[in-house]
């Protein structure tokens, strides 16, 4: 499935000013998430050459293999990429496992073929809040934590905006009212991205 997302970059006093925000709107719903993000590749880095990302993440009690593929990301910070998911004790069940999913079986097979390794980590908290503008279904996600790539480390402070079902212009008015609303400024690059380059 196509994933459609906002990313801005924060700090702790805009988290708490738009968690705040967000809070206060009616009918949302608030989950707090402990996530730590695994990335792989082969070692000949199979996955980045065709423009793809392998994720594990656990969230409190279950983990999640993630594979996201090509897309692309606008000036004002929104991102469009292919992403399939499925639940998976390692990184090789989860490739097993993604085809079912939707994912590119050639290219799921080709990495299972291959040796796995570990390219960086993400330890982070989420505060998802569930929104509503008209009939669009969109989570606020405010993350708070720590890039890892090897030994070095740097802090994570980052605000999402995901649509998870409906149409697409609420939650386009919906991500321009809370840029302009907060002076939020995009964020043009993943998690991945910016842990790989500590």
């Amino acid at each position: 499935m196509e994933e459609h997302e906002y990313k801005w970059r924060a700090s702790e006093p805009l988290i708490a000013q738009v968690k705040a925000w967000g809070l206060a709107q009616p009918d949302a719903q608030r989950r707090v998430i402990q996530m730590r993000s695994q990335y792989y590749d082969t070692v000949d880095g199979l996955l980045r050459r065709h423009g793809a990302a392998l994720r594990l993440r656990r969230e409190n009690e279950r983990t999640v293999c993630c594979l996201k593929c090509g897309g692309h990301t606008t000036a004002d910070g929104m991102h469009a990429r292919e992403e399939y998911e499925c639940v998976a004790d390692n990184a090789a069940d989860g490739l097993s496992r993604l085809p079912e999913c939707g994912a590119p079986l050639d290219l799921c097979t080709l990495a299972l073929a291959a040796p796995l390794e570990m390219l960086c980590a993400v330890d982070f908290t989420r505060c998802a809040v569930r929104l509503r503008q008209e009939d669009a279904l969109c989570e606020l996600a405010l993350d708070e934590g720590e890039l890892r790539h090897g030994t070095r480390t740097a802090p994570l402070y980052e605000i999402e905006l995901e649509l998870r079902a409906g149409g697409e212009q609420p939650f386009h008015a919906l991500a321009a009212a809370l840029a302009d609303r907060f002076s939020l400024i995009p964020e043009p690059e993943s998690k991945l991205a910016r842990a790989l380059r500590l």
